[in-house]
């Protein structure tokens, strides 16, 4: 192997690294949140990260805070609160698991009320799943690596539905597997070799 292609065969290996260490730094982000304040509400969502690998739970916690001085009253068919997941595609995001789906709650209206500077929480776990519109476990499918829309509300979700804009919302990235980016990078450096090896191989016979 010459000086030159040596050059070559390294600088592949340091983008490589590169890309490592971007996707290492991105997911050790402690923290993804985002809150938003309407008449006197808070809402706030958080991830406990912004990048996960394909496969990780995601931890979500959900919650409203009362920043009036007057109580609040909500009342909704059950779940009061919830945690959705979407999909991105394009610009449209679709429903893939909801906190809710698996839990009975009591028929006819629920209430709670805040006082003013109280708060309520809602924390879950999503294991990545697609519940692919189905209350049956055999129908739930591992999700996709991309981008996702976490959201909060208040009110009932479904299938059908899609993440409300007047609640708020943080997105996460789900990559491939460190082992699948390791893959991926070794299969740069070998195609690149045989691409070199093929083109001396021409300028030898011309």
């Amino acid at each position: 192997m010459s000086g030159e292609e040596k050059k070559r065969m390294k600088s592949v290996v340091c983008a490589g690294i590169v890309i490592l260490a971007i996707a290492g730094c991105a997911k050790a982000n402690l923290v993804n949140s985002n809150s938003i304040v309407e008449d006197g509400i808070e809402y706030y969502i958080q991830t406990n990260k912004s990048v996960y690998d394909l496969g990780e739970e995601v931890e979500i916690l959900y919650s409203i805070i009362n920043l009036s001085d007057e109580e609040r009253t909500f009342e909704f068919m059950p779940p009061l609160l919830d945690i959705l997941v979407a999909a991105k595609e394009g610009g449209n995001l679709n429903t893939v698991w909801f906190w809710s789906w698996d839990r009975i709650f009591p028929h006819g209206p629920a209430v709670f009320r805040l006082e003013p500077s109280e708060s309520v929480e809602l924390s879950g776990i999503w294991p990545q799943l697609d519940l692919n519109g189905s209350w049956e476990i055999e129908d739930h499918t591992q999700v996709s690596a991309g981008t996702y829309g976490i959201g909060g509300r208040i009110g009932r979700s479904g299938f059908n539905d899609t993440i409300d804009n007047s609640y708020v919302t943080v997105e996460i990235t789900i990559i491939p597997e460190p082992s699948s980016l390791v893959l991926f990078v070794g299969g740069l450096l070998i195609v690149k070799y045989f691409n070199e090896k093929r083109g001396r191989l021409k300028n030898s016979e011309s």
